[in-house]
């Protein structure tokens, strides 16, 4: 069993929670009220003991909304950094099991990291699971047989599988050729 079983382990980005509160600088993705809907739509499709990879700006709060949100949401999780992350990576260990810039899934021959273009050095064939492109003015991220967006505004607010990313992927090769 690969140690990343796509079918239990989750992937998503960008919830920027807190940012109603004005921490983030960005215009708000949600409201308050709004969040809520959001906690409640990742812990119905993600039990507790399932793996989440946070593939970048979880929490435009401070340290206390950090840990806060944490334990409201299902699953163990592991942050993968994102231009938003600030916060000294032991605090994040405090509410992650695992805090990094990149990470590689041999196995799956993927590589995650928020900003696609970021990604250096990549192997034959190795495609790549990313965030931040969640405010396009045109539509969605394009998903391609190398890359897929899981940001959370284009997956209903909730994380999906990486079996879901990557039949994502495989999908958009046979879609395009």
């Amino acid at each position: 069993m690969a140690e990343y079983d796509p079918n239990n382990t989750f992937v998503t980005s960008d919830h920027h929670f807190r940012d109603w509160m004005g921490f983030g600088g960005l215009l708000a993705e949600s409201t308050k009220e709004e969040e809520a809907q959001h906690i409640e739509l990742w812990n119905n499709v993600v039990g507790k003991d399932d793996l989440v990879l946070y593939i970048g700006d979880f929490c435009d709060g401070g340290v206390g909304d950090l840990e806060e949100l944490c334990k409201k949401l299902n699953g163990r999780k592991i942050l993968i950094k994102g231009n938003h992350d600030h916060i000294d990576d032991e605090w994040y260990r405090c509410a992650f099991e695992d805090v990094v810039t990149e990470m590689r899934i041999d196995e799956l021959n993927l590589r995650l990291i928020h900003v696609k273009e970021a990604a250096k050095d990549l192997q034959p064939g190795e495609r790549i699971v990313h965030g931040h492109e969640h405010r396009l003015m045109s539509g969605r991220p394009a998903t391609t047989r190398s890359s897929v967006c899981v940001c959370a505004k284009w997956h209903g607010w909730k994380p999906i599988t990486l079996a879901e990313a990557i039949w994502q992927m495989d999908a958009a090769q046979s879609w395009n050729g």
